[in-house]
Parts: C-alpha cells; sequence; structure tokens
C-alpha cells in the first residue's frame, strides 16, 4: 500500500490558495451580475408594450428617414456648390470716391467707382460733372488690370476695390 501523507502546512497553504481564487471568481460573479441586471433593466424599458412587428416598423421608418436626409444632404450640397459658383460672379468689391473735376467749379460732384467680382473683373465708371453737362465713361477690368488708361481717380477706386488702399 502506498503511504500518501500531506503535510498540514501544504494542504492548509493550498486550501487558503483555493479560498482567495473562490473569493475573487465571487466578486467577479457578483460585478457581472449588476452589470447584467443593468443591461436588463434598460432593455426591458426599450421593449415596454412593443412587439417585434412593432421594432420591425420604427426600424423601416428610420431606415425611409435616413434615406430621405441623406438625399436631402445631397441635394444640399449641389445648392450650395451652385450658390458659391454665383457668389463667384456677384460684384463684391467696391472702390468710390468724390471728386471735383475741375477745380473751383462747383464741389466735389464728380465721382469714380470700381465694381469687382471674386476674380477681380468687373467695371470702373467715372461720371464728370460740368457747369454744362455732366460725362460719363465706363472702363473694362478683367484680372484687376484694363486696357485703357485710368486717371488718378479711377485708380485709386481700382485699388479700393482690390484692397490695396483704404477708403
Amino acid at each position: 500500500m502506498i503511504n500518501l501523507t500531506i503535510d498540514n502546512r501544504i494542504l492548509f497553504g493550498f486550501i487558503l490558495v483555493v479560498a482567495f481564487f473562490n473569493f475573487i471568481l465571487f466578486v467577479s460573479m457578483l460585478k457581472h451580475r449588476i452589470k447584467y441586471r443593468r443591461l436588463f433593466k434598460s432593455y426591458d424599458s426599450f421593449m415596454k408594450g412593443k412587439s417585434a412587428r412593432n421594432l420591425e416598423d420604427i426600424i423601416i421608418l428610420l431606415r425611409k428617414d435616413i434615406r430621405s436626409l441623406k438625399t436631402e444632404s445631397r441635394l444640399n450640397r449641389e445648392a450650395i456648390r451652385e450658390l458659391n459658383k454665383l457668389e463667384r460672379e456677384c460684384l463684391q468689391k467696391i472702390g468710390i470716391i468724390k471728386y471735383d473735376a475741375f477745380e473751383g467749379m462747383g464741389g466735389k460732384l464728380s465721382f469714380a467707382i470700381c465694381l469687382l467680382n471674386y476674380r477681380n473683373s468687373g467695371y470702373i465708371i467715372n461720371s464728370i460733372h460740368s457747369r454744362e453737362a455732366t460725362f460719363n465713361y465706363i472702363k473694362i477690368v478683367e484680372n484687376g488690370q484694363t486696357d485703357q488708361v485710368l486717371s488718378y481717380e479711377e485708380k485709386i477706386v481700382l485699388e479700393q476695390a482690390l484692397g490695396y488702399r483704404e477708403r
């Protein structure tokens, strides 16, 4: 016969290790049970008064809403692109000056105005007022340049519109 004797200290150590692991497992089980109860309560409150058919209808409605929102978003992006194209063509940069074309002849009734779009293209309008008549001139500006010779006042309004000079 085989003699299987185990020292009491080894047996006590083994029992302590097993007890420690059992305690850790017990704490872990309690922690997971609490999480499970919370999850079950939230699931129960979500499902309260709803059948599987109702949930399916809700999901279908939500998918339709998402599709319509995606379509609307795409249409809005296209509209914004179109507005940005239009905005670039609008006259948005302005320079203006009032001056006395003929010194001592009735005040500053003459003016020059420059109207440019995003690409610095547009017009310079010069209105020269004298006692007998008013003369209006228009010059076309392309990319901040003009083919015609500009007067001092026209240069000032062009620089104002381009942002090189304060008004």
